[in-house]
């Protein structure tokens, strides 16, 4: 297959130039701090072109972990001078600055597909990478599991997918805090605010953080206490395919693997709580009210990358329909439901790092063409509009910001393997 070919050239610059020497940046002004899953799918890519540099992008991550096991979801590294919200609106008290919160654990994941590459990495490093992320996988089933086995978000930032129209009905809830002050936003310094989240949600995501502080950061608290609680589809699929990742590691390194087998189980419990038969997908759903989403988002689509095989047939149906609704796959939330918006943000843009992971287990599972039809779309929307933050999915354009780490990273990975 050569859909990759084209662009590598400009694909390798881009993760050059967003490279700091230890660490990525998403990319250039827009995100100027080392993110979690944005580093993760950095290392994706540096992987075919050095795999100690891949390595070492993620254990510097992992340096960042809390003594709790938390791994948050920004560390700020470098010139942050004026990225919102900076550490001092978080203030966690950490010795190195970071959030108070953590996002999508791709990390082991990421690390497996660099070991099964048959890549030359140092067995000690791997090693060490493991046990930090069997702590923070366990740090998930301490403070962010339901009673079912899913895994519940606290801020929306915490998915990953911050605006997803799902998470409406748990920020109505949230009601902004008074003393939020005047603030800037660096996102609107360089993209369009009509492809960004709002300044209610903006008000709403800050009182979140507020809470956070007054708490002093107490993750299991942050679980029982915070204004926004959601169970996340996507969370609970990345979660679990990452601890598969993580068993097959420590197997490998002759570790111990019988708790992660056990948090395996459970997830499995929790992926399964979050089918809606009337829906016949798996949905989010709030924690506090047991609302349940009847929407498509694409993490509905993660079930085969977490090894999940259950309800295909109705998961395959509602793939094809989607396909027949825009030119380009996968979009962020379903075309058919209202609140879909194909320019904001994760209301129904593409995303390359959805599309790799929702293709990869495509390919797990024999649904070869599906797959294709992932990867063609990826490569087109490459070509054709550069290597953006995300894309319409109706029109193909590039959106948010540009030059952008992991979406040249995703080009890379499967320009590496075609």
């Amino acid at each position: 297959m050569s859909w990759f070919r084209s662009h590598t050239a400009r694909a390798n610059d881009i993760l050059t130039y967003n490279d700091r020497g230890t660490y990525s940046v998403p990319t250039h002004g827009l995100y100027p701090v080392q993110f979690n899953w944005d580093s993760c799918f950095a290392a994706l890519g540096y992987r075919h072109r050095n795999p100690e540099r891949a390595l070492s992008e993620i254990i510097l991550l992992l340096s960042a972990q809390w003594s709790d096991g938390m791994v948050p979801h920004i560390v700020f590294r470098g010139d942050y001078d004026g990225y919102f919200p900076g550490p001092d609106v978080w203030s966690t008290g950490q010795k190195i600055p970071t959030s108070g919160i953590t996002q999508p654990p791709v990390a082991a994941s990421v690390l497996w597909r660099l070991w099964d590459d048959s890549a030359k990495v140092d067995r000690a490093r791997m090693r060490q990478a493991a046990k930090r992320l069997e702590r923070w996988h366990r740090w998930f089933a301490n403070s962010r599991q339901d009673d079912q086995g899913a895994i519940f978000i606290v801020h929306p930032w915490e998915s990953g997918r911050d605006n997803l129209t799902d998470w409406d009905v748990g920020m109505n809830r949230v009601q902004p805090d008074t003393g939020l002050g005047e603030y800037i936003r660096r996102d609107l310094e360089h993209v369009n605010a009509v492809q960004r989240p709002t300044k209610e949600e903006y008000d709403r995501y800050l009182t979140i953080v507020h809470h956070g502080r007054k708490i002093g950061w107490d993750q299991k608290e942050m679980g029982r206490s915070s204004p926004f609680r959601m169970v996340c589809a996507g969370m609970t699929a990345i979660l679990l395919a990452a601890e598969r990742d993580l068993l097959l590691i420590m197997s490998e390194l002759e570790m111990p693997t019988a708790n992660t087998k056990r948090r395996i189980s459970r997830l499995e419990d929790g992926w399964r709580s979050l089918w809606n038969p009337k829906v016949k997908s798996y949905v989010n759903r709030d924690l506090e009210t047991s609302w349940t989403s009847n929407a498509v988002t694409a993490s509905a689509f993660l079930g085969a990358y977490a090894g999940m095989t259950d309800n295909l047939g109705s998961m395959m149906d509602h793939f094809d329909r989607i396909s027949g609704k825009v030119r380009f796959m996968l979009p962020s939330f379903d075309p058919d439901c209202e609140g879909f918006d194909p320019e904001r943000y994760w209301r129904g843009p593409v995303w390359f790092i959805i599309n790799n992971m929702v293709g990869k287990g495509f390919e797990k599972i024999g649904e070869s063409s599906r797959a294709a039809r992932i990867k063609i779309d990826t490569a087109k929307l490459a070509e054709s509009s550069g290597f953006y933050e995300y894309f319409n999915p109706i029109t193909g354009r590039g959106l948010g910001g540009k030059s952008f780490t992991w979406t040249a990273s995703v080009y890379l990975d499967w320009a590496g393997r075609n």
